[in-house]
């Protein structure tokens, strides 16, 4: 019986004075000498960054680059042309894009709110997978084809949802890194002046209330 009774004080003993040396070791050990935790990082957002937004304002007041391409209509578009019916808005969209495919919603409802302005996507791919883009996001106007980016670098364009207002003169008069609400508020009361049409009223409510760009061209 009592060498039953010191066999089981003899465990007990080592289970306390291992608990004690594990207690010691955690909460005794200097921070610096402990591992760090892994954080999962979520995805950068694309938030537009300073540099960005000065590229843009530089784009300013330049003349447009001409260009005659190929759209989504089974057309060429040519800029001269295009320009004598008034200003003419570019949508850039990188096919894959969540900010793209974000944004299309607003550039819809500007389309449907001013018919009579002109207005062009251009995308990064052929004919085919620009058709099923237009279809997915139900895009009425056309859009211009530029799978070899020519006109992203002519434009000055890093990533989608750019948005660039090339006026009737040919200067381009003003150029977005990306959309956000008071972005989009601006360009509505640009369409509406120009082409003198009451200001339309947008739902923004999902829009980002800062500016917003999409991904990156392969340039």
């Amino acid at each position: 019986m009592m060498k039953q009774v010191s066999i089981a004080l003899f465990v007990l003993s080592v289970v306390v004075v291992g608990g004690l040396y594990v207690w010691a070791r955690v909460h005794l050990e200097p921070v610096e000498a402990r591992p760090s935790p892994i954080v999962i990082e979520s995805p950068p957002t694309h938030i537009v960054t300073p540099e960005m937004e000065t590229a843009s304002r530089a784009m300013v007041n330049r003349p447009a680059l001409g260009f005659a391409k190929p759209a989504t209509d089974g057309k060429v578009h040519r800029l001269e042309e295009m320009l004598r019916q008034g200003p003419l808005l570019l949508i850039f969209i990188k096919e894959g894009c969540p900010c793209s495919e974000a944004a299309q919603v607003f550039f819809n409802d500007l389309h449907a709110a001013y018919p009579q302005f002109s207005i062009r996507g251009v995308i990064d791919v052929e004919v085919e997978p620009a058709k099923r883009w237009a279809e997915r996001f139900d895009v009425e106007y056309p859009i211009v084809l530029d799978p070899e980016t020519e006109l992203v670098r002519s434009y000055g364009v890093e990533n989608s949802a750019y948005v660039v207002l090339i006026n009737s003169q040919g200067e381009i008069e003003k150029h977005w890194p990306g959309f956000s609400e008071p972005m989009l508020q601006e360009l509505n009361a640009l369409m509406a002046e120009m082409t003198g049409a009451v200001e339309a009223k947008l739902d923004l409510a999902d829009a980002p209330t800062e500016l917003y760009s999409g991904c990156p061209y392969d340039l």
